[in-house]
């Protein structure tokens, strides 16, 4: 069976079990209109093609185009698989493309949000070691404005160090110890004043005693007014503990 597309006038050749699946509505595979292949210039083999041919090649205005069955003087029809397509299946297609679609956008998407999620809690746990470097004091400046900038400072209490310390009994309270230390900051930069840490051990060097101070605490201030220990200047500062006792042989200072 051969059928003509009403629109472009294109002759295709077209079998009768592709009709019964969508009900004779085909889709020209040249100017991709919908039309009614068992209505509309419905041709059957035995039609004279010679009179096509003259009538379309009269019709100038509509550039019609046809395609004969003989291989002798004629283009063979073109296979209704290349050029014609059933109704239902095109708008299943059509039906495809904007959900795929829309699911690689959403995947892209996903996958740009965990790329730059995990960025963020790289930089966010290895901070301590980005932040030691001095080029990067300019970005963390910039981060304050969004972030805890206490927790972005730039610190390494292994730079500390303890230059001086002297530990005697308190002149004026019983069973109690007075510690005076000078510590310095070695780093290259300014730092948060770090943690004091005194341990206490007997003669086999197990723990006897041991007590942390805050800077708050050793410095004798208030947490707002605790500024930073600045590169090279020696910092002296007094603590009172109590007395662990005289199994106490040794002590030693650690900052944290």
């Amino acid at each position: 069976m051969q059928t003509e597309c009403p629109h472009c006038h294109t002759v295709f050749r077209i079998a009768q079990a592709q009709l019964e699946i969508a009900d004779g509505l085909v889709r020209c595979g040249f100017c991709k209109k919908i039309f009614h292949a068992r209505i509309e210039n419905e041709l059957t083999d035995n039609e004279d093609r010679g009179d096509i041919l003259s009538e379309i090649r009269q019709n100038d205005s509509q550039q019609a185009r046809v395609i004969a069955a003989t291989a002798t003087d004629q283009t063979p029809l073109t296979s209704t698989a290349d050029n014609i397509v059933i109704a239902d299946e095109l708008e299943t297609r059509s039906r495809v493309k904007p959900y795929s679609a829309l699911a690689t956008a959403a995947w892209s998407l996903a996958i740009l949000v965990l790329i730059a999620t995990l960025i963020t809690e790289y930089l966010w746990f290895n901070q301590p070691e980005l932040l030691q470097y001095p080029q990067l004091q300019p970005l963390t400046a910039r981060l304050c404005e969004w972030v805890d900038c206490e927790r972005l400072q730039m610190r390494d209490p292994a730079q500390v160090e303890l230059i001086s310390r002297n530990v005697y009994t308190h002149p004026n309270e019983k069973d109690a110890l007075m510690i005076t230390t000078t510590m310095v900051n070695h780093a290259p930069y300014a730092q948060p004043y770090p943690n004091v840490q005194i341990d206490f051990s007997d003669v086999r060097g197990e723990l006897i005693a041991s007590r942390r101070f805050t800077p708050e605490e050793y410095l004798q201030i208030g947490k707002m007014q605790v500024s930073q220990l600045q590169s090279g200047a020696p910092v002296t500062f007094g603590l009172e503990i109590q007395d662990p006792g005289n199994q106490a042989i040794t002590y030693e200072f650690s900052f944290h």
